[in-house]
């Protein structure tokens, strides 16, 4: 199975942002991205432009996503049939809303949830009654340029590991939230998403069962494997039992981050989000290679290290295995 870098939280001057869809397309080219989709706020109008002018999309397009903005948090919506009208939804329905983009074909992750509200942002900060956080495909804990840097990302991180303790599914995302070209002295988050197939319902497949990982630059090969089951993928469910884990880094080989320079450290095993093993690890080309008991609950894996100004900083995080 391959890894591609995918941006799904990007925007264009059809809502809020300064670049055209044919710059997004172009820029999205240049920086190595292999799939894009574009999630304008309440409008699907940049694909039918696309199909209008017949612009060409030098990177593999997810169509029909946007961003689902309200007075009560922002929901991305990716793969949609049909935009739904985003007015309706009140503060304690969420659920219902949830249910009818999902029958509208959509993929659906919750937006920066922690982003400031009004009156700076209204809407921005996930406000919204949700009865059941299975209901969501992923959430966003790292929004922006230089993610890492927010306050407002360590807080939707800390959601995220909560809901992993309490039993839930719920994968984990980054998104660029690209409205403009970022500062030299920036950098991105980027997600890699595991696909065997390059087309639209293998890709939100794959977003719906967690299969991708979280860097701020570096890549890694990640197997989990035991003998009834040579290959698992994140997002899958297993039982308990000993499994062989594989990780084994890799150098970057596109421009996302490169200038700055990140070095792993260590790799981090979590079991119900406690930290079960540590492994130190400095070159890149070695693999770590072990045995793992894993109980029931959450199984998945990061990576620290330098980065920046940081020495210790959360680079890589994997999507979790469930365990029962």
């Amino acid at each position: 199975m391959n890894y591609y870098s995918i941006e799904w939280h990007t925007h264009t001057v059809h809502s809020d942002a300064d670049q055209t869809v044919a710059q997004l397309l172009e820029t999205a080219a240049k920086s190595h991205y292999e799939i894009l989709s574009i999630s304008d706020h309440n409008t699907l109008s940049a694909y039918a432009e696309i199909t209008e002018k017949g612009l060409t999309t030098p990177v593999f397009l997810l169509h029909n996503s946007l961003e689902w903005t309200t007075f009560y948090g922002h929901l991305l919506v990716l793969g949609v049939r049909e935009a739904l009208n985003w007015y309706d939804a009140k503060p304690t329905e969420i659920d219902l809303w949830v249910k009818k983009n999902k029958e509208a074909g959509a993929v659906l992750g919750v937006a920066h949830p922690y982003e400031l509200g009004s009156p700076i942002c209204t809407g921005c900060h996930w406000d919204f009654l949700v009865r059941n956080w299975d209901n969501f495909d992923f959430i966003e804990i790292l929004n922006g340029d230089s993610p890492q840097e927010q306050d407002y990302n360590q807080k939707a991180y800390t959601l995220w590991s909560e809901l992993l303790r309490q039993g839930h599914h719920l994968a984990a995302s980054c998104g660029r939230d690209w409205h403009r070209p970022k500062k030299e002295t920036a950098n991105v988050a980027v997600n890699y998403l595991g696909v065997e197939h390059l087309d639209e319902e293998s890709i939100k497949a794959s977003i719906r069962q967690g299969n991708f990982y979280i860097t701020l630059g570096p890549k890694w090969e990640l197997s989990l494997s035991s003998k009834e089951q040579p290959a698992i993928f994140m997002g899958a469910t297993i039982t308990q039992g000993t499994y062989h884990l594989a990780v084994k880094f890799q150098n970057q080989d596109d421009d996302f981050n490169r200038q700055f320079g990140e070095t792993i450290k260590k790799i981090k095993l979590l079991q119900n989000e406690e930290v079960i093993a540590e492994f130190s690890r400095t070159a890149f080309g070695a693999e770590l290679k072990t045995e793992v008991v894993l109980t029931p609950g959450p199984f998945r894996i990061e990576a620290w290290g330098a980065f920046k100004e940081n020495p210790d900083q959360r680079l890589v995080i994997s999507n979790p295995f469930y365990v029962e």
